[in-house]
């Protein structure tokens, strides 16, 4: 269920695994968020920001093509925050070395690491 008085933010997402994808999509969704598209790999979702602006990207750590890290610099040069996604115990560290990534989630994610990190990625916005 959305929360009262949140604004309903527009995310794209990319994760390689579809079930992943469909699950986060779902969450988002019930957050009160638009999941305004989905991606597979980092460069399918650059592509698809450079077409339809979004507030916040949501990125897995590890896919093929080009990975979330990769892509949230790039995105970052575009002034859209992101949120990395990972199950690497690690990830705390490429989150401190890496500025363009304004929090990160552990796998599984669940509403409440959602509804979390998307505040504070649009406060660091």
């Amino acid at each position: 269920m959305a929360e009262q008085g949140a604004r309903r933010v527009k995310i794209a997402l990319a994760d390689d695994e579809p079930d992943l994808r469909s699950t986060m999509a779902r969450l988002l969704g019930l957050l009160g968020h638009e999941v305004v598209y989905t991606a597979a790999n980092g460069a399918e979702l650059l592509q698809a920001c450079a077409e339809q602006p979004v507030d916040l990207v949501i990125l897995d750590l590890d896919m093929p093509v080009m990975d979330g890290l990769t892509a949230a610099e790039e995105l970052a040069e575009r002034g859209i925050p992101a949120v990395l996604v990972s199950g690497h115990p690690d990830i705390e560290e490429v989150v401190l070395e890496h500025e363009p990534v304004v929090t990160r989630i552990m796998k599984p994610a669940t509403v409440d690491k959602l509804r979390d990190a998307i505040r504070i990625a649009l406060l660091r916005r």
